[in-house]
This record gives C-alpha cells, sequence and structure tokens, in this order.
C-alpha cells in the first residue's frame, strides 16, 4: 500500500505561537493539494494533532469523504509545551545532524514514527497522512536508509509517497510541489511554521 506523506501548510506564525493554524497562503496551498489528490481512494486519512496540519487535512477530509483519524505518533518532534527559545536554539544544529547523534528520547521518536508509518501502509487501502517536516524525513531517511534528520527538504504541502514492502518502507517520491505554483511554494529550506 501507498501512504501519501502531506506536509502541513504554511503556518500562520513561527516560534512564538505553540501550536499555530495556518496563514492565508498556507489555506491555499491545503486547497490545492487536496484537489491534487482528489483522484485517489484511500481508506485512512490520518493526522498529526497540531492544529496546522488539522487545517491542512480538512479539505482534503471533504474532496475524498474521509474522516481524519487523529495520531499522536504523527506530530512535531517538539512537544509544543517546549519553550521558544529553547526550540529555536537547537532546531539548526538538530536538522543538520544525523540521528544516531540525537539521544535516546529523539531517536525513540523517531523509531516511533517509522514503525507507524510501516503500520499504516501494510493495512487495506492507501493512506494520507498529514504531518510535519522532520516526522515526514524520518521516514523518508528509513526508506532510503540514510541516517541524516533532514535527508531531503520538503516544502509546504509537499507530497512523498511511500510504500511499505514487507515491513520496510520504500521512497516513490519525495517532496513533490508539482501541484502549486512557484509563489505558492514555502518552507523548503525550513521545519519551522509561519517563514518562506
Amino acid at each position: 500500500m501507498t501512504l501519501y506523506l502531506i506536509r502541513h501548510g504554511l503556518a500562520a506564525a513561527g516560534l512564538d505561537d505553540l501550536d499555530p493554524g495556518l496563514a492565508p497562503l498556507g489555506h491555499e496551498q491545503a486547497q490545492i493539494t487536496a484537489r491534487a489528490l482528489g483522484h485517489l481512494t484511500p481508506s485512512r486519512l490520518v493526522v498529526s494533532p497540531l492544529r496546522r496540519t488539522r487545517e491542512t487535512a480538512e479539505p482534503i477530509a471533504q474532496a475524498l469523504g474521509l474522516e481524519a483519524e487523529v495520531r499522536d505518533e504523527v506530530a512535531e518532534v517538539f512537544d509544543p509545551s517546549v519553550p521558544a527559545e529553547e526550540r529555536q536554539a537547537f532546531i539548526g544544529p538538530f536538522m543538520g545532524g544525523n540521528w544516531s547523534d540525537q539521544d535516546e528520547t529523539l531517536q525513540a521518536w523517531r523509531r516511533s514514527v517509522v514503525d507507524t508509518l510501516i503500520e499504516m501502509g501494510s493495512g487495506s487501502g492507501d493512506v494520507i497522512v498529514v504531518s510535519h517536516y522532520i516526522a515526514i524525513c524520518a521516514g523518508i531517511g528509513e526508506a532510503i536508509r540514510n541516517d541524516r534528520v533532514v535527508p531531503v527538504k520538503l516544502g509546504n504541502c509537499s507530497i512523498t509517497k511511500l510504500d511499505e514492502v514487507n515491513g520496510k518502507l520504500a521512497l516513490v517520491a519525495a517532496g513533490s510541489t508539482d501541484h502549486l505554483a512557484e509563489e505558492q511554494i514555502t518552507g523548503v529550506a525550513r521545519a519551522l511554521p509561519g517563514g518562506p
């Protein structure tokens, strides 16, 4: 089965808001992405509990007649309660690093994301997952056997396709933004919400 991993649309705020919704452009990106996925017949729509992913999933749910299933396992790597200053100081070195250099908590988080994606992909029917930059990168890294925290850069509302094959993930396409116009592509180099 195929997993369609969608990064949330452009958020309305940056680190100062612990759980921002979408900016107007983020809502536009989500609508366009829903139309791009409209030909699919997935069995499930899974979403992170954070507001920006739930708002991105709304037009997808409407277009496909699915109810979004909230799963903590595909949430952001940072707990929203972590102070903004702490996240800002950590994110650059973290994104430039390798998973094998991270502490046990972060490695366990990554394993949980990967295990959840494999479990969802092994069911009956394709699955759309609306998630976050680092979580999607964890799936891609597992699929291509790359230890980098960020093995590829992902724009807002990009579409990544992974297949589950015999209990492993296989990359079909990473971070496609072909459905978006050039001026609608944001966040390619950033995991943080609220920036281009």
